[in-house]
């Protein structure tokens, strides 16, 4: 507000009520200024949300029209985990991810195994793999992603049956191999430790594709050479 008001003005004289009266024209031409901005920036803010708004509504309309993306593939996965100490095989249950399933095949063996023998498991845990949709019961309960304690726990169950205290200890020459098979195909990928407990691909490194009737024998050789890769990396 302006200093006094009209009744204060008055004792002023005429002098008085001209300069205030000069004032308050000024702070009305200023709160006119005021509200002609805030209206100028509420009309930009409408706008802007009328049209994102709009954009939002178009998107929704299209997805409407856009295919739904298939379902994966049926197909079965496995893992090879040799330590120095032990090789692990287990399989997994599969939909978009691979998760650890407790009905399936988890086994260790002796750190060096024979082609034939190596095979032979490999392809039980093959066979073992479970494919689950998100109608399964037990979707809930399989595909998820362990937690921080349930990776540290496993972690350590690992560590104490190859006797060493370290993650460094336990990975130190490790290599890991998945499989999959699908549609009469067992495809094979090294990974190289990432540190961490974690592996990742190997950049250059191509998949070997064998047709699922190969020998026991052949599937081991692959799975061994694949392992080298994988050390090595």
């Amino acid at each position: 507000m302006p200093e006094g008001n009209g009744l204060a003005g008055s004792r002023r004289g005429a002098a008085g009520s001209g300069t205030l009266w000069r004032r308050l024209r000024a702070w009305l031409g200023e709160r006119r200024e005021e509200d002609q901005s805030a209206s100028h920036l509420s009309a930009a803010e409408a706008s802007r949300e009328r049209a994102i708004e709009q954009i939002r509504a178009r998107v929704l309309r299209e997805r409407r029209f856009e295919d739904e993306p298939p379902p994966p593939v049926p197909h079965k996965e496995a893992t090879i985990l040799a330590y120095r100490a032990f090789t692990r095989i287990l399989s997994h249950a599969v939909y978009g991810s691979a998760h650890a399933d407790p009905r399936g095949y988890d086994e260790r063996h002796p750190s060096k195994m024979l082609n034939a023998d190596l095979g032979r498991e490999a392809r039980a845990a093959l066979a073992a793999s479970r494919f689950i949709t998100p109608e399964h019961p037990e979707w809930e309960r399989l595909m998820r992603f362990r937690t921080d304690e349930e990776f540290r726990a496993a972690e350590a169950r690992e560590m104490a049956h190859a006797g060493v205290k370290t993650r460094k200890a336990l990975y130190q020459g490790a290599g890991s191999v998945s499989l999959s098979l699908q549609d009469g195909r067992i495809e094979l990928a090294p990974w190289r430790y990432a540190g961490r407990g974690a592996w990742e691909g190997i950049p250059g490194i191509q998949s070997t594709i064998l047709p699922e009737s190969v020998s026991d024998a052949e599937l081991g050789a692959a799975i061994n050479a694949a392992l080298e890769k994988s050390r090595n990396a």
